[in-house]
């Protein structure tokens, strides 16, 4: 890509000057204009709206705004400068399947980069009124960069950006020369309101990037810009952990802060990036899962960008690391998709599995030095498989007690799963009472876990078998049974307890499930309460106007058709749609926080129609929601 001039190698006094042309409207366009706000600037010379000067060149505006080469076209004409000249700062449509925009040859989201919120750099506009003759509205000019969410300061003032105005209608948001008559008397008058700071490495390597300067060879340089810099924000985030910081207390103003961190990291490689990743392990136990460790870089990896190719290199990241240093074991997820088979054990783990007290499986491993002897029990990980024949001799076989007691039972949920033939004592014909292989009863939990999805806090109807059982009147038996035969599917390991106590189900799917002749796919009524929709109307609505589909099953208990969320409608929803509950619970963070971010972000509920279909909203549209 050819070098783009920075926006102080050129005065905006020269741009004004008419180009060999006796016509008011041969202008250039100023160093990193877009061509947005170079028609408004033009349409300024008469006095008229960008609006009505594009129709009345055969240029419409909003045809401007995506970039329509047809309509650059006409505006070359008008102007008489170059496709070029206008097409290098302009964002344009990708392509007609996407929304996306191309900036300066990068690809970027249309919605972070056309926000209503329209920032800049007062010094800049101050220095245009300053070094021109024009009125201060034609005098002013907009750089395209500013568009850009990873841009937060000007490299030439050091000053940080700030919101120049709000507005929620494109084409008067981007008519610029008429939104800085608005704001020129405040812009003369006032000194630069953003605060002052020294330009970060990311920084300096972000607009290195966009202006096609020689690359310093950095590893995160392979990666797509738009993504190299959400992981080094998401990296960042991460990282404050170190610091004893949660991502809800860094302000907006501060997010720059989070770049840099990651930057300083990234920039450096994969084996910074690894060490990295080894240091997050310790702030949290695993059984808390990645989400605990990496609250905001696991979840936009796994589930924002889960399928977005630009992200891949930094999903393979993490997904190895997960799988070189986790005890992952069944009831655990990686990057989403549900850990069915353990590889590595802890020495925590181990001792869960084969009733040896870690002490004395502590030193018996590392006297093999089969551990890290300065990891703690919790993260001390050896290959499961090739201890398999190490252990097996040490299995200390327990008492009923015991047992229990291991995998978080109470004595009568204990009683009650072996009464059901669930449970069984692995010796017999002895006079021991040491009859009970907690081999066995890490294969049951394995078991019942085997595709469970991972729950931070029991919620929305999530319940313990036990509790479930008594509700419904049966035991917990038949309850364990549905889900090995598949009739119940939505099992939960909740991550604030351990063993038999952090198996959760959704208590109305299994009330369906041990119902008489009840179909296994979900009522309207039963899909809409699991992903938060509120009124089931708002369900029936999107189904009966094509929005997601529904299958048509006979109800054996009134034998009429009605619609049936089968598990293939199920996937196709939230392929397409999200609720507020199902992103909140996809990013780990609360339904409360997540609605004001969407108000915040003015991205609006699913209403292509006109219809109110509740608090739904498109997949795509929330894909770069801010943290």
């Amino acid at each position: 890509m050819g070098s783009v001039p920075r926006p102080w190698t050129k005065t905006n006094s020269d741009a004004m000057k008419p180009h060999q042309s006796s016509s008011p409207l041969h202008l250039q366009p100023a160093p990193r204009e877009p061509a947005f706000a170079f028609l408004s600037r033009v349409s300024a010379v008469g006095g008229s709206s960008a609006v009505d000067f594009g129709q009345d060149i055969g240029a419409p505006f909003p045809k401007i705004l995506e970039g329509a080469p047809e309509a650059l076209g006409v505006l070359v004409k008008v102007t008489g400068t170059t496709r070029n000249q206008l097409e290098a700062w302009q964002p344009r449509r990708a392509s007609a399947s996407t929304p996306r925009r191309n900036l300066a040859g990068y690809i970027f989201p249309s919605r972070p980069l056309l926000t209503s919120h329209v920032r800049g750099c007062i010094a800049c506009l101050k220095e245009d009124i300053e070094q021109s003759q024009l009125p201060a509205h034609r005098s002013m000019t907009y750089r395209a960069d500013w568009l850009i969410p990873h841009v937060t300061l000007c490299l030439k003032h050091n000053q940080a950006l700030v919101t120049l105005w709000v507005e929620s209608k494109p084409t008067l948001r981007y008519d610029t020369a008429v939104r800085f008559r608005d704001i020129a008397d405040e812009v003369q008058k006032t000194r630069p309101e953003g605060e002052q700071r020294t330009p970060t490495d990311f920084d300096l390597w972000f607009d290195g990037r966009l202006c096609g300067t020689k690359s310093d060879g950095l590893w995160i340089d392979q990666a797509p810009l738009h993504a190299a810099s959400n992981f080094c924000c998401y990296l960042g985030y991460a990282l404050l952990r170190l610091e004893g910081i949660s991502p809800q207390q860094v302000a907006d103003e501060s997010e720059w802060a989070c770049y840099q961190m990651g930057f300083e990291v990234a920039s450096l490689g994969e084996q910074e990036i690894f060490d990295a990743f080894q240091k997050l392990n310790r702030t949290a136990e695993p059984r808390l899962g990645p989400r605990a460790v990496f609250p905001i870089l696991y979840d936009r990896l796994t589930h924002d960008h889960g399928r977005d190719p630009d992200y891949a290199i930094f999903r393979s990241l993490l997904a190895t690391h997960l799988q070189q240093t986790w005890p992952l074991g069944p009831g655990d997820e990686l990057l989403g998709e549900p850990v069915t088979e353990r590889r590595l054990h802890s020495v925590t783990t181990a001792s869960v599995a084969t009733g040896i007290d870690s002490r004395r499986l502590r030193k018996m491993l590392e006297a093999q030095d089969v551990i890290d002897s300065t990891m703690p029990d919790a993260w001390a990980v050896f290959d499961a498989q090739q201890a398999e024949q190490i252990l097996a001799p040490l299995v200390q076989f327990m008492t009923a007690k015991d047992f229990a007691t291991a995998f978080d039972m109470s004595r009568s949920q204990f009683d009650l799963l072996v009464k059901a033939e669930i449970l069984a004592p692995s010796l017999s014909d002895t006079n021991t009472k040491h009859v009970w292989d907690p081999r066995e009863g890490q294969k049951f939990l394995d078991n019942i876990l085997d595709g469970a999805e991972t729950l931070q806090q029991a919620q929305h109807g999530w319940e313990h078998i036990a509790k479930c059982a008594a509700r419904l009147k049966c035991g917990p038996g038949d309850i364990i049974r549905a889900i090995a035969d598949g009739r119940v599917r939505r099992v939960g390991r909740n991550v604030q307890f351990e063993g038999y106590r952090s198996v959760h189900i959704y208590h109305e799917e299994v009330a369906q499930a041990l119902g008489a002749g009840e179909p296994t796919a979900m009522s309207l009524q039963l899909f809409a309460k699991t992903i938060g929709l509120g009124q089931p109307v708002f369900l029936n609505r999107l189904v009966k106007n094509g929005h997601t589909p529904a299958t048509q099953i006979q109800n054996p208990k009134t034998k009429a058709l009605q619609r049936y969320i089968t598990d293939e409608d199920a996937r196709a929803f939230h392929a397409k749609l999200v609720t507020v509950r199902t992103l909140a619970k996809a990013r780990g963070t609360t339904w409360q926080m997540l609605s004001a971010r969407l108000r915040q972000a003015e991205i609006t509920p699913f209403s292509p129609d006109g219809m109110d279909y509740g608090y739904v909203y498109l997949k795509e549209d929330v894909i770069d929601l801010g943290t």
